[in-house]
């Protein structure tokens, strides 16, 4: 494995002096606490130490985030709306949907052991999302016939196939789903088969109607560009000296202008969005020395003093802010998953969300809305990289939490190994079924808030190392789907006998070897054309 480089030397000292200690106290507060936060500062770049993760001195755990519970009352401000919009969906995204249909009647006797064919033709080209044939055959024995349908790319689906036995005519309408993609402009041909004796019938009409977009365009931007990490989480202090250069810009905003210009629904969203106060300056409420050491682990400069990025000039970071605001975790991160899903479709190269947070959820319907939101950044080729838990050795298998433990293609979690890379590190849960891989997530020295740097402890600072090597891998390949990465992370681990039993390819992160293989599966690739 490559050294862990990035992690600094017990004789390296930030460059400013880190809070004064206070009293423990998490960087997401649960339902019963939401009231206290009223009166916190809701800017994170003047932030109080009440808005500061306390960390007095090396080795203090930073807990996992789990942000409002359920049900948990919605801060009430004069800079907050008493409710959250839905995000507004960019209208020039979506391509027209048309319906065409076409008939024909020809009247054709159907004889024993013969063959016959009738077609209808398209003029306009539409991409196929459903395609329905109506049928009127009348025939003395459904069982003698075989029907299918070709299309004008010499597709053929199965209609009938000798079923029915000898029950009387085929008539009615059937759903053709295995054309679905297809385009309609040209020839369809309908073939009807007699298979025996005895029996005839008479093909007398039988129609198309087709469903889908005008001609089959996506007119979605391909993803181009540095692969973009988003962190959901306390916003980012986009204005620190180490990280200014390292984050998204929302192409589609005017910075300052006070004008919603690319018509998403939220104002000079420049860096991201703030998912708890509804705006889109994201470094509003709770946790932002959190998602700031966060980002800074995934992209920080090189500042000489032994905090730098693991992709450090490879990925730039979009910020979702407010995460541990507003609305409970789970809402919040519904809508944050519509956010990012919303600007990749604009052609934002979103690559991968950070997840350091997490929560137990028992009922069936949170897991639900967990497993949906998860999905759609399924469908929009998103890596989600999650946190397990800090339990101190707990085993995660049998606990309900989300998103770590969601089992989709797309999903890694991972845990946290000690200082030294040796071991699973103390506070650190596990879970050989729920849990990929370990990274080092002790004593790590990154940005906070205000241009400064602290060392933080927990699985939330293991998981934005495994972010950072997934944009090293789509930076080197960026061919790769979100699933290929997650394989590849997997495949590439380095061995721990510490890790076996722990999590389920028994390693950690090897960043050297994830990169290589990304790179090696690019080459492949290449050389097969």
């Amino acid at each position: 494995m490559a050294p862990i480089s990035k992690l600094p030397s017990p004789s390296i000292q930030p460059q400013t002096s880190r809070p004064a200690a206070s009293p423990s106290q998490p960087v997401a507060p649960t339902a019963p606490r939401a009231e206290s936060r009223v009166a916190r500062p809701v800017d994170g770049f003047d932030a109080a130490p009440s808005n500061l993760v306390d960390r007095p001195g090396r080795g203090k755990l930073v807990d996992r985030p789990t942000g409002l519970r359920p049900g948990s009352p919605q801060i009430q401000s004069s800079s907050e709306p008493s409710a959250l919009r839905p995000l507004t969906s960019r209208k020039s995204l979506a391509a027209a949907t048309e319906t065409l249909s076409a008939q024909a009647t020809p009247n054709l006797p159907v004889k024993d052991l013969e063959k016959v064919t009738s077609s209808v033709s398209f003029d306009k080209d539409v991409s196929i999302d459903s395609l329905k044939l109506s049928l009127d055959l009348p025939h003395t024995y459904q069982g003698d016939l075989v029907v299918s349908l070709t299309s004008p790319s010499g597709k053929t689906a199965t209609v009938h196939d000798r079923t029915g036995g000898g029950k009387d005519d085929l008539k009615g309408s059937f759903d053709l789903s295995a054309f679905k993609g297809e385009k309609t402009q040209g020839t369809w041909t309908l073939t009807v088969e007699d298979k025996a004796r005895a029996d005839t019938g008479t093909l007398k009409s039988w129609g198309l109607e087709a469903t889908g977009k005008v001609g089959g365009v996506d007119p979605k931007p391909t993803p181009s560009g540095e692969p973009i990490i988003a962190v959901f989480d306390g916003g980012v202090d986009y204005k620190h000296t180490d990280l200014d250069e390292a984050m998204w810009r929302n192409p589609g905003e005017v910075a300052g202008d006070g004008i919603d210009n690319d018509g998403n629904g939220y104002t000079d969203d420049i860096h991201g969005f703030n998912v708890g106060f509804d705006s889109g300056d994201p470094m509003k409420g709770a946790g932002t020395d959190h998602g700031t050491h966060v980002a800074g682990i995934i992209a920080s400069e090189d500042n000489g003093q032994g905090s730098t990025g693991v992709a450090a000039g490879k990925a730039k970071v979009l910020s979702v802010g407010g995460l541990y605001d507003g609305k409970d975790l789970l809402t919040n991160f519904e809508r944050a998953v519509d956010y990012v899903v919303d600007q990749k479709a604009r052609g934002a190269n979103i690559r991968a969300v950070n997840a350091s947070f997490g929560d137990e959820y028992r009922d069936a319907a949170s897991q639900a809305r967990w497993k949906a939101a998860v999905q759609k950044l399924a469908d929009a080729d998103i890596l989600l990289v999650a946190a397990t838990a800090n339990g101190n050795g707990s085993n995660m298998n049998n606990v309900q939490d989300f998103p770590a433990n969601v089992d989709m293609p797309n999903v890694i979690t991972v845990a946290s190994m000690d200082r030294n890379n040796d071991k699973l590190a103390r506070f650190s849960s596990h879970g050989d079924k729920v849990v990929e891989l370990a990274a080092v997530g002790e004593d790590v020295l990154s940005t906070v808030p205000g241009g400064r740097w602290d060392e933080m402890s927990g699985t939330s600072m293991a998981t934005p190392r495994v972010a950072a090597t997934a944009a090293l891998m789509f930076a080197e390949n960026p061919n790769l789907t979100a699933a290929q990465v997650r394989d590849l992370l997997v495949k590439t681990v380095e061995l721990d006998p510490d890790l076996k039993g722990k999590v389920s390819t028994g390693g950690k992160l090897d960043i050297a070897a994830a990169v290589a293989a990304a790179k090696a599966a690019a080459t492949n690739a290449f050389a097969s054309r």
